[in-house]
């Protein structure tokens, strides 16, 4: 009988044991965190395969890997076989990364000199699914993750991206106080409002109209056609290599005042950037450019440096 006892005693220790094992590891788990998808897209051709290869390279170093880059290559149909599988190659060295290559002419836009540039007006079609996506220009570097800049609230608008000091004439041609204007090289682009509200007929009616014009181009396009309904990235995603923070401030100062960036957040942004748009390109003018190094890091990382290196005579 005292067996009896002990042993229910012993079973009932147990129970409460293990219930509060239990409470204690439920209390103390990290909750799993959900992956996040994050879709990107960019354009490029022949002519700029190795920019682009250096461009995903640094996307890829610097993601978090807990993140899942959905990275989507607009590409001409001469893009040849051996550039494709350089750009998928990047697919076996980071596992986070998923890559596709889109042909992006036709049918969506007949222009008569068709510029595949023109695609961030029917992104939403060559790349269905998503309500929202960050469009990457194959001259840039990026030197952080990107699910903060994928999760800014665009409420409203189409386009949200780095505000511009645009000396471009053509918004002359319009009877239109265009005071807002933005870069076109970095984007946060709301896919979900660009399928619901079709603009390509607008742009194909400006484009015909203009199509003579050497200022008529797709950044202008954009800041026309959706001047109201664009909106602003903060400094660090998209700030340009100026050769000096004095050069950066003078271009802050020409934006209209009420779309130029406080001083100190530019300032911080030209110091500690979070995407690099090269103005100066040190592919071509080495280490006369700002982010030289920073260009020269990366590419050393990708598999076809020698490649690189012997084509741009480092």
């Amino acid at each position: 009988m005292a067996y009896l006892i002990l042993d229910r005693k012993l079973f009932i220790i147990s129970i409460i044991n293990l219930f509060i094992a239990y409470k204690l590891y439920d209390y103390l788990k990290v909750e799993e965190k959900k992956t996040i998808r994050i879709p990107i897209a960019m354009n490029t051709s022949n002519d700029y395969i190795y920019q682009t290869l250096i461009t995903l390279t640094s996307l890829s170093e610097n993601s978090n890997k807990d993140n899942k880059y959905d990275i989507y290559v607009l590409i001409p149909k001469n893009f040849l076989i051996d550039n494709r599988l350089k750009i998928l190659q990047l697919e076996l060295e980071y596992r986070n990364v998923n890559i596709q290559l889109i042909e992006s002419e036709e049918p969506y836009v007949k222009f008569d000199n068709y510029n595949s540039k023109f695609s961030k007006f029917f992104i939403h079609l060559l790349i269905p699914g998503y309500d929202k996506l960050i469009y990457i220009n194959w001259d840039t570097l990026i030197f952080s993750d990107l699910e903060e800049l994928f999760n800014i609230d665009l409420e409203d608008n189409y386009f949200c991206g780095f505000s511009s000091f645009d000396k471009n004439n053509i918004y002359n041609n319009f009877n239109l106080p265009i005071e807002k204007r933005i870069n076109t090289n970095i984007l946060l682009i709301n896919t979900k409002k660009l399928s619901e509200d079709n603009k390509i007929k607008e742009l194909k009616q400006i484009y015909n109209k203009y199509k003579e014009n050497p200022n008529m181009n797709e950044k202008a396009m954009i800041n026309v056609i959706f001047n109201n309904d664009t909106s602003i990235l903060p400094a660090k995603y998209g700030m340009p290599n100026f050769d000096s923070i004095d050069i950066g401030l003078n271009y802050n100062e020409n934006i209209s005042e009420n779309y130029r960036y406080d001083k100190d957040e530019f300032i911080a942004a030209y110091y500690e950037p979070y995407i690099i748009d090269f103005f100066c390109e040190p592919w071509k003018h080495d280490n006369k450019c700002k982010q030289n190094e920073a260009w020269w890091f990366f590419a050393k990382k990708n598999k076809f440096y020698e490649e690189i290196k012997e084509i741009f005579h480092k």
